[in-house]
């Protein structure tokens, strides 16, 4: 299940996260998107206010519905440019 996961996630680059049809972002698509560090994310997932699937010791999958529930809570604002 997981490489299926993985393999999905080439090319996914988020364009808008209300409409984004893959089932999982990484996180530097969403550090990307949200414009934070991937520090920053990573945080977020130790704290567990963003929900996501460890697949090692720094690689982390988190579910697109959970990311658009995060992002509703936290009030972001993505980028568009």
């Amino acid at each position: 299940m997981h490489q299926k996961m993985a393999e999905t996630l080439v090319n996914t680059r988020i364009r808008y996260l209300a409409s984004h049809d893959q089932a999982y972002c990484t996180v530097g698509d969403l550090a990307e998107y949200w414009q934070v560090s991937r520090k920053q994310i990573y945080k977020q997932i130790e704290a567990g206010t963003l929900p996501a699937i460890r697949l090692g010791p720094r690689l982390f999958r988190i579910p697109t519905e959970k990311a658009r529930e995060f992002e509703e809570r936290a009030r972001l604002a993505p980028s568009h440019g």
